[in-house]
């Protein structure tokens, strides 16, 4: 087994295993790794080398640099850059989600993030990033992951990060104004926390305070996804997760992530991926 890197025993140490890791066969390599956690506050020490926070679902969070005062805030679809050097204090008060990158160790950071010099982390939105760490989390997920293809979506990744960090302009403007891509992120976070029963779209519009036609509208618009595809797509995603990770019975684990009931579950999953769920249990355990 290759031993942990510094970076890797703090994580663990304060957030436990993570459900899911790979190392990317980017150049540099990456290491991506998926935590779902509950905490209240937690003090995260000073890395040798800067993380990138992909926060996926679960609560909105806090955080402030131990030296400031002012704490700022992400929600599920924002992306932080977390310095090196900088101790920092998370204030999640539930269910924390999100993917960590780093590299192993200060030896491997590229030059162009090295020198940044940030005091605080930087949170910003960038929906090329969030989209590139979930497929790869995805492709790197099934039983025949393509090390070539991931390599490519990793240094892809590192890429657009580069570019937004130099660039003047908000990533932001990719996709949607802030307006509409903030009323997204709610969104997302409320399917996220009740991703086990079900949703409708007018739910999802009056909890983000809109009409169901500008919601729907707003929500592919940010997304690529309509509502409905995005929540499916959501929930085949756990249910690979439980599938992998747990000892759940089929139709347990379609009852946690949503479904009406096991038959449907099953219909949905071999749509998406090609397999049943117990196929994709069985090959998964043999990779």
């Amino acid at each position: 087994m290759q031993a942990l890197s510094r970076t890797q025993e703090s994580l663990y140490r304060i957030f436990g295993r993570p459900e899911f890791q790979y190392q990317i066969p980017s150049q540099p390599a990456l290491f991506l790794e998926r935590y779902r956690t509950v905490v209240d506050t937690v003090s995260v020490p000073p890395f040798d080398e800067p993380l990138l926070l992909i926060h996926t679902g679960g609560k909105q969070f806090s955080y402030r640099a131990r030296a400031c005062t002012d704490a700022q805030q992400s929600s599920p679809g924002l992306v932080s850059l977390l310095p090196a050097g900088v101790p920092i204090e998370f204030a999640i008060r539930g269910v924390g989600e999100g993917m960590l990158l780093h590299f192993g160790g200060k030896r491997w950071v590229p030059s162009w993030l090295q020198p940044r010099g940030e005091q605080t982390p930087v949170t910003f939105i960038d929906n090329v990033i969030v989209t590139l760490s979930q497929q790869i989390a995805r492709v790197a997920g099934q039983p025949q992951a393509d090390g070539t293809y991931l390599a490519v979506l990793g240094s892809a990744l590192l890429a657009q990060l580069q570019f937004t960090l130099q660039d003047a302009t908000p990533a932001e403007a990719l996709r949607g104004s802030r307006s509409a891509t903030l009323l997204v992120h709610r969104a997302v976070q409320y399917i996220q926390q009740n991703l086990g029963r079900s949703l409708n779209l007018p739910e999802l519009a009056a909890n983000s305070g809109v009409g169901v036609t500008h919601f729907s509208n707003t929500f592919k618009g940010v997304t690529g996804l309509t509502p409905h595809r995005y929540i499916l797509r959501e929930r085949i995603n756990r249910s690979r997760e439980l599938l992998r990770m747990t000892a759940l019975t089929v139709g347990e684990i379609a009852e946690s992530v949503g479904f009406a009931g096991q038959s449907h579950f099953s219909q949905a999953f071999v749509r998406e991926m090609g397999v049943t769920p117990s196929s994709y249990r069985r090959l998964g355990r043999k990779g």
